[in-house]
C-alpha cells in the first residue's frame, strides 16, 4: 500500500515460478518496508525476459491456470478440401477474482494440454455444373443450310443434388449451352397459301392473289432469304368472273351496296353476289 509522501510503504512480495516468460509476485502478510526497499528488490528480480505479474494476496496453491481460446477463423476455402482455419490461445492465471494473461509455458508447466490452433476445413464437395440433355437435332431450330442449333440447360448443383445459385459454381468451367448440329431438313422452301377470290365481276376478267413465305423445310418456321436460289412461285394470276347467265336474280341484298360500289369493292366475289345490281350497273 502506498501512503503519504513521507510514509510510502509496500507489503513485501513473495515470488515463485520458473517460467521463461513470467515471474509471479503475490503479496503476503509482513511488516511494511520502504518504497526504496521495494525498488531495490524489483531491480534484482525483474528483467526484460521475465516480466513481473502482480496478482495480489493469496495462497499459491489457489492459483488456477486455464487456456482462453478464440473463435475459429473463416476457412480459407469454402469447399473442395485443402482449406484451413486458425484460432488463438492464451494462457490465463486466476487468483480469487484477479485474472491475468501469462506466458503459455505456465499452462504447460501446470499440466494443461495445449489446444489446437490450426485445423483443416472446407472438405465438403464444391457445387458443380450439371447439364441436361441436348434437344434433338431434328426438332431444333434451323440456323443455316443443313445446320440446326441445339440447346440444353446448365444448372449449378450442390453435392446433395439441390439447385443453387450460379455464383457458387466456377464460371470458367461452365459447359456450353448451345451447339450446331447437322439437320438435312434445314433447307429453305416456299410456303404457299391459298389463292384469294377472283376480283372479276360476271363475264369479266380479274386477278387472284396469294401469299408465299420462305420457311425451313423441317420446322416450317421463317427462314429469311434462304430461298433466294429457289424458283419463286407466282403470287398473282388472272381469272374470269362467273357467267352472268348462271347468276340468280340480280339484286342488292344489303343497304350498303352503294358504298361498296363507291369504294370500288365490286371486284370481290362476295360483293358481286350481295350487291349484284349495284356492281353490274356501275
Amino acid at each position: 500500500t502506498i501512503g503519504s509522501r513521507y510514509d510510502q510503504t509496500l507489503w513485501p512480495f513473495q515470488t515463485f515460478g520458473n517460467s521463461r516468460g513470467h515471474r509471479m509476485v503475490m503479496e503476503e502478510a509482513a511488516l511494511p518496508v520502504t518504497v526504496q526497499d521495494y525498488k531495490d528488490y524489483e531491480s534484482t528480480t525483474e528483467t526484460e525476459e521475465s516480466p513481473i505479474v502482480v496478482l495480489g494476496k493469496g495462497d499459491p496453491e489457489n492459483l488456477e491456470f486455464d487456456w482462453m481460446v478464440s473463435e475459429w477463423s473463416t476457412c480459407s476455402k469454402s469447399c473442395g478440401g485443402g482449406g484451413f482455419q486458425k484460432r488463438t490461445v492464451q494462457c490465463m492465471v486466476r487468483l480469487n477474482n484477479v485474472t491475468r494473461d501469462v506466458d503459455s509455458n505456465l499452462c504447460i508447466d501446470a499440466g494443461l494440454f495445449t489446444p489446437v490452433t490450426i485445423q483443416q476445413c472446407g472438405d465438403e464437395p464444391c457445387p458443380r455444373w450439371v447439364p441436361t440433355d441436348w434437344t434433338p437435332c431434328h426438332k431444333s431450330r434451323c440456323f443455316t443450310w443443313n445446320t440446326a442449333m441445339q440447346k440444353r440447360e446448365v444448372i449449378c448443383q450442390s453435392a446433395n443434388g439441390t439447385k443453387v445459385e450460379v455464383e457458387l459454381c466456377i464460371e470458367s468451367e461452365r459447359p456450353t449451352e448451345r451447339q450446331e448440329c447437322y439437320n438435312d431438313k434445314c433447307k429453305g422452301t416456299w410456303k404457299v397459301l391459298e389463292w384469294s377470290e377472283c376480283t372479276a365481276p360476271c363475264d369479266a376478267q380479274g386477278v387472284k392473289h396469294r401469299i408465299i413465305q420462305c420457311v425451313w423445310y423441317g420446322t416450317k418456321k421463317p427462314a429469311g432469304n434462304e430461298c433466294r436460289d429457289l424458283a419463286r412461285p407466282s403470287v398473282m394470276k388472272t381469272c374470269k368472273g362467273p357467267p352472268c347467265s348462271q347468276m340468280t336474280e340480280c339484286k342488292d341484298e344489303s343497304k350498303y351496296c352503294e358504298n361498296v360500289r363507291a369504294m370500288n369493292m365490286c371486284r370481290m366475289q362476295r360483293y358481286q353476289t350481295q350487291c349484284c345490281y349495284s356492281c353490274r350497273n356501275k
